[in-house]
């Protein structure tokens, strides 16, 4: 039997879930900041902290279009088109972007479709939380940075997308341009009103991990205040 989890699980219950899975990811990469190969690797380790905190039938949701689905899914895509090179959203053109992570809204998953055919994609599922992750290290220029950086807030913060919580998760290991990278995302970050922004950094020497906002995040400060 298929469970709607509307009547199992409670958004209050999945915000605080993804806020302690991100807080466990945290802690992993602080005490072990190579246990990560790629930025993938730190999708899938919170995709799996966050699915296995529930039964499978807990996730499950029925769509309007009748697809048994669940509420976490990775690379979802957003209802913004883009024009990624620049960044900025457009009316017509460009392409759409995805979401690393999200989870949809479990109160209009029956309202609404799993994918949309042709652009009408406000009929999509209402991506309630979304998270998006960079890992910065080595030889990466400044501007690359900045750049996906802008690029992953623009997706977090666009009214079109619905993002009740976002949040944006920037590792960085061993990167020579981290106090001017943390010095120019902070006027970014500030204006994100939806949008928590972590910066958590670990190199032989040190580790710094806070926010990039001016309020804190769990026992997150903001950071380089």
């Amino acid at each position: 039997m298929v469970h709607q989890a509307s009547a199992m699980v409670s958004k209050e219950w999945l915000v605080q879930k993804t806020r302690s899975s991100i807080d466990d990811l945290i802690t992993s990469f602080k005490s072990t900041p190579y246990f990560f190969y790629t930025e993938n690797d730190l999708h899938c380790y919170l995709h799996n902290r966050i699915f296995s905190s529930l039964p499978r039938e807990e996730w499950q949701c029925i769509t309007s279009d009748e697809k048994t689905s669940i509420l976490l899914h990775k690379e979802y895509p957003t209802k913004a088109r883009y024009d990624a090179k620049t960044p900025r959203e457009v009316n017509s053109g460009g392409a759409r972007g995805h979401f690393d992570l999200c989870i949809w809204n479990p109160e209009r998953a029956r309202e609404r479709v799993f994918r949309a055919e042709h652009s009408d994609f406000e009929n999509e599922q209402h991506t309630f939380i979304a998270i998006e992750f960079d890992l910065i290290e080595r030889n990466r220029t400044f501007e690359t940075a900045l750049h996906h950086f802008k690029w992953d807030l623009l997706k977090l913060t666009g009214s079109k997308n619905e993002v009740e919580h976002g949040y944006q998760l920037v590792f960085v290991r061993d990167w020579i341009h981290k106090g001017d990278f943390v010095s120019q995302t902070r006027k970014e970050a500030a204006r994100a009103k939806n949008t928590i922004v972590l910066f958590i950094e670990r190199d032989k020497d040190s580790a710094s991990i806070g926010t990039l906002s001016p309020k804190p995040f769990l026992s997150y400060s903001p950071v380089f205040k």
